[in-house]
């Protein structure tokens, strides 16, 4: 394992008690991604199901019951997630499911083994995308489909590119890589279509869809969602790091700018995502 895959592995294992203490939350603000890609997978009883980057598991749950005495494999490069996947399925009575770490761009499986495969919010942050997206062709069937989320631009998501924008602003991030530099893993990292589409081609997919989805993420209060930040996103590590006064001044510029969002009902931070659908070319 190489050290930028390393490090997206510390970072989601430091993160994963904060994934399945907030499980309910996160599941009911996103679900509209997760019945996305459960609908476009298209799981079938006998049938089995791979999923990518699961951290808490949820979106493999939803079709664990459709394939009956098939088999779901819920899997993540981060031990911990892996743990918090394997007490949320016995949680939900889930028995379908065997759990494995494993890294994506990487996989230990065998060729063609999978008939579909899903991944929320995955490839983005992987160090080597195309590498992932090869290898997920690899494992699956003549014709099997993938079912994938990535988050679109900035100014469809201010939940995170409103905290970014500040963390850049204050020299805190480096600047935003353009098209051209080599490739930064990150939350919005795959937000271009054409360069998203020119992955997959890449990869050796077909009949490729995309769809928007549409959801948001809601909040109590400013200090709700400041938590968050730091616990759940890929942003943690950064927050976590601020000195005192660097963190203050960090938080009062992001409390300023998210107030466009506060209602009655608290802070309702919009998000959009690119729902992309897959098959691998049959024989």
């Amino acid at each position: 394992m190489n050290e930028a895959t390393a490090g997206v592995r510390k970072v989601w294992d430091d993160q994963a008690n904060s994934w399945y203490e907030q499980r309910e939350s996160l599941l009911a603000d996103s679900r509209p991604v997760h019945e996305w890609l459960v609908k476009n997978v298209a799981p079938k009883q006998g049938q089995r199901v791979l999923e990518i980057a699961a951290g808490p598991g949820d979106t493999g749950f939803l079709a664990a019951p459709l394939l009956g005495n098939g088999r779901l494999v819920s899997t993540d490069i981060a031990p911990a997630m892996v743990e918090a996947a394997r007490k949320r399925g016995g949680e939900l009575g889930i028995h379908n499911v065997d759990y494995r770490v494993l890294d994506a761009q990487a996989m230990d499986l065998d060729d063609a083994s999978f008939d579909g495969a899903i991944c929320r919010w995955g490839y983005m942050l992987m160090p080597d995308p195309a590498a992932a997206f090869r290898e997920t062709r690899r494992v699956l069937k003549p014709g099997g489909r993938l079912a994938f989320a990535v988050f679109t631009t900035p100014a469809e998501n201010p939940w995170v590119s409103i905290p970014v924008g500040v963390l850049r602003e204050a020299g805190h991030l480096p600047p935003a890589a353009s098209l051209s530099q080599e490739w930064q893993p990150g939350i919005l990292a795959l937000a271009d279509r054409a360069r998203l589409h020119a992955l997959v081609d890449a990869a050796g997919f077909t009949s490729t869809t995309f769809e928007l989805i549409s959801m948001a993420w809601r909040f109590a209060n400013s200090d709700a969602y400041w938590a968050w930040l730091e616990e759940v996103t890929a942003l943690g590590p950064v927050f976590r790091a601020l000195p005192g006064a660097a963190r203050d001044a960090v938080r009062a510029s992001i409390d300023a700018r998210v107030a466009a969002f506060t209602g009655s009902g608290g802070l309702a931070l919009p998000a959009q995502c690119w729902g992309v659908s897959l098959t691998r070319p049959s024989l």
